[in-house]
Order: C-alpha cells, then sequence, then structure tokens
C-alpha cells in the first residue's frame, strides 16, 4: 500500500467556512465551539485542529474570507440607482441565511477587537470608500448641493435599514421581503429629499 496518506480534501475550506459562519449566526461567539462546527461542516477534528489551531483563528479566518466576497462593486451613474443597488445590497445581507453573521460581528468587535476587528475594519474601510465616492461624484454632477455630507447619507441610509430590519418581528420577515423593493425606494427617496437631491435631466 501507498504510504501517501489521505488526499487533501480541497471542498474543506469552504464547508467550513460555510458551518462556522452559520454557527456563529445562531449561537454568538460564546456558543461557538470547533467540535460544533466539525460536526456541521461533517469533518474530522483532526483536519479542523491541523488547519485552525484554534476557535478564534477559525473564526477570524471564516470572516474574513466572507467579507472579503461580500463588498459592493465600485458603481458609476445617477445617485438614485446607485443608492437603489446599495440599499437593496444591504437589506439583502441581513436577510439572507448568514445575515446575522455580521450584526453580530459588529457588536462583539467592541468585546473582543482583536478576534473581529481586523476584518470588520477592512471591510468598513473599503465600503466606505466606494460609498463616499458615489456621494462626491453626485456633488461633481450637481445631484447633490455642495457640502453634503457623504458620511450624513451613506448613515442615513444603512440606520434606516438596519433599524428596520431588526424592529421587524420575526413573522413579519416574509413581508418585508414581499415589499422590499417598495421599502427601499421608499427610503432612498426619503434619504435623497433630506439632502436636497436634484434629478439629473433627461
Amino acid at each position: 500500500m501507498s504510504g501517501r496518506g489521505r488526499r487533501p480534501d480541497p471542498g474543506l475550506e469552504s464547508r467550513v467556512h460555510g458551518a462556522a459562519l452559520e454557527l456563529y449566526g445562531e449561537v454568538g461567539w460564546a456558543g461557538f465551539t470547533i467540535d460544533a462546527v466539525a460536526r456541521r461542516a461533517r469533518v474530522g477534528k483532526a483536519a479542523m485542529y491541523n488547519r485552525w489551531e484554534s476557535k478564534d483563528k477559525l473564526i477570524a479566518d471564516a470572516l474574513t474570507s466572507w467579507l472579503s466576497k461580500s463588498l459592493p462593486p465600485s458603481r458609476t451613474g445617477p445617485l438614485r440607482k446607485n443608492l437603489l443597488d446599495m440599499a437593496t445590497d444591504i437589506l439583502d445581507s441581513y436577510l439572507e441565511p448568514k445575515g446575522l453573521v455580521y450584526l453580530r460581528a459588529q457588536v462583539e468587535a467592541r468585546v473582543y477587537p482583536e478576534l473581529f476587528g481586523q476584518a470588520l475594519e477592512t471591510f468598513q474601510r473599503e465600503r466606505i470608500r466606494r460609498g463616499r465616492a458615489i456621494v462626491l461624484a453626485a456633488i461633481e454632477r450637481g445631484e447633490l448641493p455642495g457640502g453634503t455630507s457623504p458620511a450624513l447619507v451613506l448613515d442615513a441610509l444603512a440606520g434606516i435599514l438596519t433599524n428596520h430590519f431588526l424592529s421587524t418581528p420575526t413573522s413579519q420577515i416574509p413581508t418585508l421581503l414581499e415589499h422590499k423593493t417598495k421599502y427601499v425606494e421608499e427610503t432612498v427617496d426619503f434619504v435623497l429629499s433630506a439632502v436636497g437631491y436634484r434629478a439629473p435631466g433627461p
């Protein structure tokens, strides 16, 4: 028999990352264990510990990988369309199966900055940079008054959507999904009206 041993599992990392994020979204950091992730991913504990020596490294690795793929694309074009796309992305990120992961990580980063801080900071910095570019371009095109604060526009949009999601009872989530497009449009138009938006001409 060959002594080369078992072949590496090419899907191991993806399966484990998915299981880790699902578990973290359900139970938070206090209930997160490598053994529980291994059971969910159907991976042997030896293989888990060979790749991730602690649950700290596992969650940091899984979050970094997931967030790097979750960044919104760079956008050009009319401001209203860009904000509609951005708002849809934000709401979709909360409504997807891993939606609670980002919310939990934001809160727990305040308590465990060494675990969640770096992954979140990199993601948030890049998301803010792209959002600022959208608002500043709109100011240059005359869609927004000079001196409009990009932070105010972006915070208002994300804040309204986040608060609405968190305050919606679980039983009403299907209704939120059904009327998502209408709610996104109303939210974007509310924010734009508050900052003196001027629609571009034909």
